[in-house]
């Protein structure tokens, strides 16, 4: 199932699959979070999704619920960091490092996998080991969530999400 259309829910890719789709693919963790998990976002993935939500189609909206409405209501959507944390793990950290998601909740759609905190170096030596670039970051906005849009006022179109919106860079490459 789709939660966000960001994540595919396409078949886990390996390694090499990724890198070349970007090659010089870079994987942002963060362990703000504490346990249960750690959360690594593919920069190149994040830094590809769209700047706004497009036009409501016709059938988005109606006396009920108007296109403002519409938009509010996806200006507040996020990705949970779980997820996207799994739709981008290469299957040869998963198979190796990955906890089953037994969460459940109202509001949980469970992932794959989940990823020790207590793994992180590990974690972050085998994403090397596979040619990844990694890096320390703050990655969640508002909890363990990642803004689907980069809609905030910006002085520049280029660099990162976090340069788009105004966010200081505290990224360490480790």
């Amino acid at each position: 199932m789709r939660v966000v259309p960001e994540l595919t829910g396409a078949p886990r890719r390996t390694a090499a699959e990724i890198l070349a789709i970007w090659p010089f693919a870079t994987m942002v963790v963060d362990n703000s979070f504490g346990p249960p998990g750690l959360f690594v976002v593919l920069k190149e993935w994040e830094n590809s999704l769209p700047y706004e939500p497009p036009a409501p189609a016709e059938e988005d909206v109606d006396e009920h619920f108007n296109e403002q409405e519409w938009y509010e209501y996806q200006y507040n959507e996020r990705i949970p960091l779980h997820l996207a944390t799994d739709e981008w793990m290469p299957t040869e950290i998963a198979e190796r490092f990955g906890v089953r998601d037994d969460g459940w909740g109202v509001d949980y759609f469970p992932a794959e996998y989940l990823y020790p905190i207590e793994k992180q170096d590990e974690i972050e030596q085998a994403l090397r080991d596979l040619g990844f670039i990694v890096i320390r970051d703050a990655i969640g906005s508002d909890g363990a969530y990642l803004d689907r849009w980069s809609w905030h006022p910006a002085s520049s179109t280029t660099g990162s999400r976090a340069d788009r919106c105004g966010m200081p860079r505290r990224g360490v490459r480790v």
